[in-house]
């Protein structure tokens, strides 16, 4: 049987988008960065993408995602830090692995977040997660 890399960064969106929705948190989770932007934002911008994933053993891969989260304004930035907090620490839960239809099998190490310099007005977080996940089937 051939096995490849989960499709993590949409099951992240999907499951990011559903626990900010229990928190009532209205932001734009994608995985694409749109072109153009209105500043301020309307609502928060949370894009997800994945890294480079490495075979791990015979059915795992580790794979990691990388989260950026725009809110707020540059001179305002606690709405970005406060949201940037919790979606590390909905990434970075133990539990998602458990959560529907998850490929993380475990939640290996994350980095940040941590603020990046976005030359528009708007704060702007930046963090990692890498799991191990189950491939699936090709």
């Amino acid at each position: 049987m051939i096995l490849m890399p989960a499709d993590l960064k949409r099951w992240t969106v999907a499951h990011l988008t559903a626990r900010l929705a229990e928190r009532d948190v209205d932001a734009t989770v994608t995985t694409k960065t749109p072109k153009t932007f209105r500043y301020p934002l309307a609502r928060p911008l949370i894009t997800i993408d994945e890294l480079t994933p490495t075979k791990y053993d015979l059915v795992q891969y580790d794979q990691s995602i990388a989260v950026n989260i725009r809110a707020g304004t540059r001179q305002n930035d606690q709405a970005c830090d406060d949201l940037a907090r919790l979606i590390t620490g909905i990434l970075t839960d133990p539990a998602i692995s458990q959560a529907e239809h998850s490929p993380i099998t475990s939640v290996e190490t994350s980095n940040g977040p941590y603020p990046i310099d976005d030359p528009a007005d708007v704060a702007h977080a930046y963090l990692t997660v890498e799991y191990h996940c189950a491939g699936e089937p090709a």
